[in-house]
């Protein structure tokens, strides 16, 4: 594989990792949308609710107004830490700290409302315990006083066991929502490390790309020496074959010479000269 095949292996990492993050941006932004809508209405009608109760003079109505407040303030809470945990999903910066704005004006809202279904709580409930003593005197005038007191203290008790068992759940969730946005992180970053550990690959593919490029050229600039070596070891073998050649046929003219007849006419001119 060449230089240009790994660049074009990187960008189209590069481009489908891109892909995926603006997929992702535009399900988050859809998804705070939706949180944001939600918990706008839900903070609307949990004040149109906490409007009405003061003009209503049946208790019974009061108390269920009071109890539908809180209802749809739990409701409200949990879409709070839903939008919260897809606020933090968000990574442009300056989105992110415009949606964080956002949420804490919210979330004073909430707050809000929470401090006003206390107090309107709170005075029914000593709106309740005086109906009671009071109409428990009319009944019955010889009534012991240490009676009448032992059973306000009593609601008073079942008041505060109440409110207890609220600051129970309240912290319930505060730690469900700790729970959730530590996962929440830790999945981000694992996220985060894959993407980065994928950048890291496709760059070293690129560099064994090109190292395989520079390799391949050295191999072929030595095959071409290796060629020219070779033709002239093939030169020098058929020099030394052609030298033993010659060499095999003098000594062949050299016995046949040698295994000839002399010539008594040339010896006797030989002697007589």
């Amino acid at each position: 594989m060449t230089a240009s095949g790994s660049s074009l292996l990187a960008a189209a990492t590069k481009s489908l990792l891109q892909a995926t993050s603006i997929c992702s941006n535009s399900k988050t932004m859809g998804d705070i949308q939706y949180w944001d809508d939600t918990l706008t209405e839900e903070i609307s009608s949990i004040q149109q609710v906490l409007d009405s109760v003061p003009s209503l003079s049946d208790p019974v109505e009061r108390a269920s107004a009071l109890d539908q407040a809180e209802e749809r303030l739990k409701g409200a809470q949990g879409t709070k830490r839903s939008f919260k945990m897809e606020t933090r999903l968000v990574q442009d910066v300056k989105q992110r700290r415009k949606l964080e704005k956002r949420l804490q004006k919210l979330d004073q809202q909430l707050r809000a409302l929470k401090a006003d279904l206390k107090a309107l709580q709170a005075e029914e409930g000593r709106g309740q315990l005086f109906v009671g003593a009071g109409g428990g005197g009319g009944q019955d005038a010889d009534e012991d006083p240490a009676k009448a007191g032992t059973n306000m203290l009593n609601e008073a008790k079942a008041l505060q066991d109440k409110t207890q068992d609220s600051l129970a759940n309240t912290k319930n969730l505060i730690a469900q929502s700790k729970e959730v946005g530590v996962s929440t992180l830790e999945e981000l970053q694992r996220q985060r490390e894959v993407i980065e550990n994928i950048d890291k690959e496709a760059d070293r593919m690129d560099d064994n790309l090109a190292r395989s490029q520079a390799l391949l050229k050295q191999f072929g600039k030595r095959m071409a020496t290796d060629k020219f070596i070779q033709c002239f070891a093939v030169i020098n073998c058929l020099l030394l074959l052609g030298v033993v050649i010659y060499v095999l046929f003098l000594k062949k003219d050299d016995d046949e010479n040698d295994a000839a007849p002399s010539n008594p006419f040339g010896r006797m001119l030989r002697h007589q000269i």
